[in-house]
């Protein structure tokens, strides 16, 4: 993953400014791929923070994945 593509889904999972180290575990993570407990680490925060962030990264994903397999009539 890129660091736009993450920026584009930590938008939309709405991960916000409070969230500002487990976040930045996640990109650590997702972006550079360094392990889940190096990014707790790095940040300064419980892994569990960060795994929590992740878990709503994917289902983030998840979610994108399941509008864009299909074609989406949207009614204009």
């Amino acid at each position: 993953m890129t660091d736009e593509q993450f920026e584009a889904l930590a938008a939309l999972t709405r991960l916000h400014a409070r969230s500002a180290a487990p976040r930045e575990g996640a990109r650590l993570v997702l972006v550079e791929g360094v392990t889940l407990k190096e990014a707790a680490a790095r940040v300064g925060v419980p892994p569990q923070a960060v795994s929590n962030v992740l878990a709503r990264c994917r289902r983030t994903l998840a979610l994108v994945e399941k509008v864009t397999q299909k074609e989406v009539a949207l009614n204009e």
